[in-house]
């Protein structure tokens, strides 16, 4: 660990990540305390770049913690954390770490990295992180934001601009290659650093901890039964967390439930599952479906807008002359086959017979989505039945299926989901039988 602070106004005695203790940050001129903010570069290709962010970071009342990400070369700058550290931390000396294959020591670092900063953060010693970097640097800064959690102050300024949106990382881009602070990268990094600034000041949203978390998927053609569901759930005391089912919000709910962030799920919109197994644009992957059942936390799961393949662009030859409709003027949805239906019952079957908790299946039998409905674009009782057969054919007979005659928006199948999920235990108070506001 270097001597000299990271940035020309900010100094600091020395402090390794893994001592107990740290030193005062600095007096601020701010209604807010004072933050340590880490600033992630590669010092050896970005060394006066890192050094800007640091200085307008300490200007603003702050304390810049740097951490060097060098996979080579001499750092043109000192760093709070050297790239020594980082090496150690991922069990090898630098000359090791250096001598590896590119690719492989970028894993490395980030590993390394990680174990620091992960330390520091569950120590509260960090209030946010920043990085900047072309492709390597922001691949390894995407690993290590990648595991923090949600909410903790995570801002790239990159090169390659390439989110998936499953974590919460602000992307800033550099437009310009990050070599030398100029007129056009200068004020985009000022920009940044004071974005992270304001956003480490920022204080915690409260929240109430005794308030079950829910877990509920949600999709334009669904929004309307999914928003009274969600509403029925928080009149009995629970706070529902709602994901986008574009793909990467499926994604980022399995990942949430694994770090164990809900009590139970209302898998109300399960269309990624038909994109992953028929090949649409909107699928959340293999591990779909997965996460509830692997922690054993109560799940209700519907059947929203399994109907629908999402397609960008035209229509591909294989989906020629179906059922379609203009979602966006960017994105069409496709009506699946009987076959295709049929398909996507047994694989979700397949995964709820992994489940180690309750689960529960409820079907809309009035239609899935918004376009499948009574004189819909997509309404085919033959291939919805075909659905309920696939999934009855592969479920364990164990696991309840109850059929419902009404459409997926209605507020009679909302009201029936949501208090299914209550019956397993999931609300501290039992729900309201008032009428929706």
């Amino acid at each position: 660990m270097s001597d000299q602070p990271a940035g020309r106004q900010a100094s600091s005695p020395p402090m390794s990540p893994l001592d107990d203790g740290s030193p005062a940050l600095p007096e601020s001129t701010h209604r807010r305390p004072s933050r340590r903010i880490l600033v992630l570069a590669t010092l050896d290709t970005k060394g006066d770049e890192a050094d800007f962010l640091a200085e307008r970071i300490g200007g603003r009342g702050h304390l810049p913690w740097v951490v060097d990400l060098s996979l080579a070369g001499t750092p043109g700058r000192p760093a709070q954390i050297s790239r020594d550290q980082v090496a150690a931390a991922a069990g090898r000396s630098w000359a090791e770490l250096s001598a590896l294959p590119r690719a492989e020591a970028m894993k490395a670092v980030a590993a390394g990295a990680s174990r620091l900063i992960g330390r520091m953060v569950e120590r509260g010693e960090a209030h946010g992180v920043i990085a900047l970097g072309g492709s390597s640097g922001s691949w390894m800064a995407n690993a290590i934001m990648d595991g923090l959690t949600s909410g903790f102050p995570k801002l790239l300024v990159t090169t390659m601009v390439r989110g998936d949106g499953r974590r919460d990382i602000a992307l800033m881009p550099s437009v310009a290659d990050i070599a030398g602070v100029n007129r056009l990268l200068g004020p985009i990094l000022a920009n940044a650093a004071a974005a992270i600034c304001g956003m480490a000041e920022e204080a915690a949203v409260p929240f109430d901890p005794s308030r079950p978390a829910v877990a509920l998927t949600m999709y334009g053609v669904t929004t309307r039964g999914g928003t009274l569901a969600r509403r029925l759930l928080e009149q009995a005391g629970c706070e529902v967390i709602v994901f986008h089912a574009n793909g990467d919000g499926g994604a980022a709910m399995e990942g949430l439930i694994r770090e164990g962030v809900f009590q139970g799920v209302l898998d109300w919109t399960t269309s990624e599952i038909t994109d992953e197994v028929v090949g649409g644009v909107c699928t959340a992957g293999p591990d779909r479906l997965s996460a509830a059942a692997a922690a054993g936390i109560p799940q209700v799961v519907v059947p929203g807008a399994v109907d629908v393949i999402n397609i960008s662009g035209a229509i591909p030859e294989r989906f020629a002359g179906r059922p379609h409709h203009m979602h966006t003027p960017s994105l069409r949805l496709i009506r699946t086959s009987t076959d295709e239906s049929r398909a996507v019952g047994a694989w979700i079957a397949e995964r709820l017979n992994r489940a180690r908790g309750p689960v529960r299946v409820l079907i809309p039998a009035g239609g899935f989505s918004a376009v499948d409905a009574p004189g819909g674009p997509f309404w085919d009782p033959a291939a919805d039945a075909a659905f309920e057969e696939g999934l009855r054919r592969g479920l364990d007979p164990g696991i309840p299926v109850e059929v419902l005659p009404h459409h997926i928006n209605d507020e009679a199948f909302a009201r029936a989901a949501a208090e299914a999920l209550l019956a397993m235990g999931v609300a501290r108070r039992p729900a309201t039988p008032a009428g929706i506001e």
